[in-house]
């Protein structure tokens, strides 16, 4: 597993494929009229934290699609300062990128258990709910990628 991750590719490759999805996946969803029909906290509800009226909202305008712009031009970024790097991460570079994938999965986990405790507590607009989280959740990863990309560039 070391050995794989002392290559750039290595990370160029993950970080493109998982981009690649879900900008695939924000951009169809924003082009789909359909979409506003799974979006519970539509209007103004009575009771409904204000949070998820305005983030149905956006949802509902297709503006997730600049998210996903977002992301993918930073994903770009990353893979061009990947691709001109010519030689290995060095056992340092490695050992801050396994520990960094490890943060990653505990925060990941933990993020696991507060979308579940949102969904356990009301049910309603789960697509709402996990798009929101999705969104943080892939967000993060691609700028802290970028952040260690950056920092083993000139480390």
């Amino acid at each position: 597993m070391i050995r794989i991750l002392r290559h750039p590719a290595t990370n160029a490759i993950c970080i493109g494929l998982f981009t690649a999805f879900y900008g695939a996946v924000f951009l169809a969803a924003s082009r789909r009229i359909v979409h506003e029909s799974l979006l519970y906290y539509g209007g103004t509800k009575q009771g409904v934290n204000p949070l998820w009226n305005d983030w149905c909202a956006f949802l509902a305008t297709g503006h997730h699609a600049y998210i996903a712009y977002v992301m993918i031009a930073i994903t770009l970024l990353i893979v061009v300062l990947l691709s001109m790097r010519r030689h290995p991460y060095d056992e340092y570079h490695t050992a801050l990128l396994i520990n960094s994938l490890a943060l990653a999965a505990v925060l990941t986990l933990i993020a696991i258990a507060v979308f579940y405790l949102l969904i356990l507590s009301d049910p309603n607009g789960i697509v709402v709910k996990f798009t929101l989280f999705i969104s943080i959740h892939w967000t993060s990863v691609v700028l802290s990628d970028l952040v260690y990309v950056l920092l083993s560039r000139w480390g």
